[in-house]
């Protein structure tokens, strides 16, 4: 069974191996953006003019002028643009990112990224937006050049776009200490293993084994740092999953249960029901309701 979402692989429009690219918005033809789909690369948006919405994971945001928007591997979303809106968008991949960086950590410790929020976007002032718009249109004339530092200046600079997105969403925020560095590095690293193995690994026990940790250990850990258990967070990665498929697929409920590793589909419904609120098949009604499938 494949699933029925498009995922959407880098590619760039150059001759380079870069695994980076910048994109005026409406120049932007290689797909329809207004058709779910999921990338496995990033993508930063920037709107400097306004008009349209943007869903990501079944949150509809308005696009204003002067936001950021931000889109992670595996995220289900669509564009809807006005025609006369306008903005950028980078697309990069982890391994471009990544390169040279001792802390392979980063992109899952950052607030906006990789399902650590419901809300991955910015509504910034002119001021602030102007710090973005900047800093785009000199990765923009790096882009064009083709000399050996091209990459790592590119590299630099979207470094400083992400670290000043953090600071915006900690003012948000209001400053939330950061736990210590263990707890942080435990609970990277089983965002990562629910990532990797929520299909078929359902159990906090299995999680916590791979982890050298003790379920219990796991558990208060997970809920110092994100604030729910493990089992939640578990729950809540698979129930995702299960909601993207019911929005976007043709599956069957019997389908999706057993493409997320469920043998009892009944099992699966109920368990549904009890995160939801609302039976698989009612949740697809209310859907197709509200969208008017």
């Amino acid at each position: 069974m494949s699933e029925q979402i498009p995922i959407h692989d880098f590619t760039s429009d150059d001759d380079s191996s870069i695994a980076f690219e910048i994109e005026p918005l409406e120049l932007r033809d290689s797909y329809d953006t207004s058709i779910p789909h999921r990338h496995n690369y990033y993508e930063i948006f920037l709107f400097i003019k306004g008009g349209g919405t943007h869903e990501i994971d079944f949150e509809t945001f308005p696009i204003n002028a002067n936001s950021v928007h931000f889109v992670s591997p595996g995220q289900v979303h669509k564009v809807k643009r006005e025609l006369n809106s306008f903005g950028y968008v980078l697309s990069f991949s982890r391994d471009f990112y990544y390169l040279n960086l001792p802390n392979k950590n980063i992109l899952y410790e950052l607030p906006f990224l990789n399902n650590n929020t419901s809300r991955p976007i910015l509504n910034l002032n002119e001021e602030d937006f102007m710090i973005f718009n900047n800093l785009v249109e000199s990765i923009r004339d790096e882009h064009q050049n083709d000399n050996e530092l091209k990459e790592p200046v590119i590299r630099s600079y979207l470094n400083i776009i992400l670290l000043k997105s953090k600071g915006f969403f900690d003012q948000i925020k209001g400053d939330v200490p950061v736990e210590g560095r263990e707890s942080s590095e435990l609970i990277y690293n089983f965002k990562m293993l629910i990532e990797r193995n929520y299909r078929k690994m359902h159990l906090v026990k299995d999680y916590a084994d791979l982890l050298s940790a003790t379920p219990e250990h796991l558990n208060e850990e997970s809920k110092k740092i994100r604030g729910k258990t493990a089992s939640d967070l578990i729950s809540d990665r698979i129930i995702l999953e299960a909601k993207r498929l019911l929005m976007y697929s043709e599956f069957s409920n019997k389908e999706i249960a057993y493409f997320l590793n469920y043998e009892d589909p009944s099992y699966f419904s109920r368990f549904f029901k009890n995160k939801i609120g609302l039976s698989p098949n009612d949740f697809r009604d209310s859907l197709q309701k509200k969208y008017q499938l």
